[in-house]
Formats: structure tokens, sequence, C-alpha cells
């Protein structure tokens, strides 16, 4: 289910044929001690790392472990321009495939801490949220970050 999700999303990239517009897949992302996304992107020239969900579900849930990976490759994983010195990351996007309906592709604060589940519906104020261990599957929503739109790719 999760590799015919990162497969697509790489060919979106790849079919664009052009400059910017690219991706590779990194298997076995999330095993080993590696920290990795599933999927690394040029979107437009934007460096992208993105971790790829699928789900019968209503929502997605990304664990406190998995986001911490993530923003861990996006710290480390970066490009200094020759010309101007300047530094290149990732930006941490979750890619959330909502089988048989759509997908939804959300930017992941570099500060974020804690697990995310994302709703298949935009039309909810939250589009990320916290889940709090103390309270189990209530969610704990941080207004601040959660009224940041979702970013589209492709």
């Amino acid at each position: 289910m999760g590799y015919e999700g990162e497969y697509y999303l790489v060919q979106r990239f790849v079919k664009k044929g052009r400059p910017g517009f690219y991706a590779v897949r990194t298997p076995g992302s999330g095993s080993g001690k590696m920290a990795k996304p599933d999927i690394i992107a040029v979107d437009g020239g934007e460096l992208l790392a993105i971790e790829v969900k699928s789900s019968g579900k209503s929502y997605v849930m990304l664990n406190e472990n998995q986001v911490a990976r993530l923003l861990e490759f996006c710290r480390r994983f970066t490009i200094r321009c020759p010309h101007c010195g300047a530094e290149i990351k990732p930006k941490p996007i979750l890619a959330a495939r909502f089988l048989g309906r759509k997908w939804r592709f959300v930017e992941i604060p570099m500060d974020w801490e804690g697990s995310i589940i994302l709703r298949m519906s935009a039309d909810e104020a939250s589009p990320l949220s916290r889940q709090s261990s103390q309270r189990g599957a209530e969610e704990a929503s941080s207004p601040s970050r959660a009224r940041r739109a979702p970013r589209r790719i492709g």
C-alpha cells in the first residue's frame, strides 16, 4: 500500500520532464538507524523530504519517532550553494494518500514535537493536530501552527 503511493508521487515529479522537478524513492526509510524520508524531491527548484502515508480511514498518523526522524533528516541534509554560500535544507512534507479519494500535502514545522494526525477533510480549521500521549486518542491542537495552509505539491 505504501510503496504504490510512493511510486505514484515519484512518477508525478519525473513526468514533468523538465529541470527543477524530479524525485527519488529511498527504500527502507523508517528502518535502521539512519534518518531518511520515503522520497527526496525537487519541486520547482525547492528541495523536499516527503514522508508518505496511505490510509483507508479519514486520517493518517505519523508517530513521534517518525516525525523526529524526518525533521532530523531535514536538519542534517544541508546543501551549500557554491556561488553565494547559502544553505539549502529540504522542507519536511507529509503526503497523505486517502485510498480511493484524494491526496493531502502539508509542510511540517521544523520545531514540531510529538505525533501528527492529518485529517482527510481540508474544511477543518486544524489540518494538523498533535496527539498527546497523556490523553490517548484525543487531539490537542496548536492554533498558531494548525492554521498554516497545507502546501500542495505539483
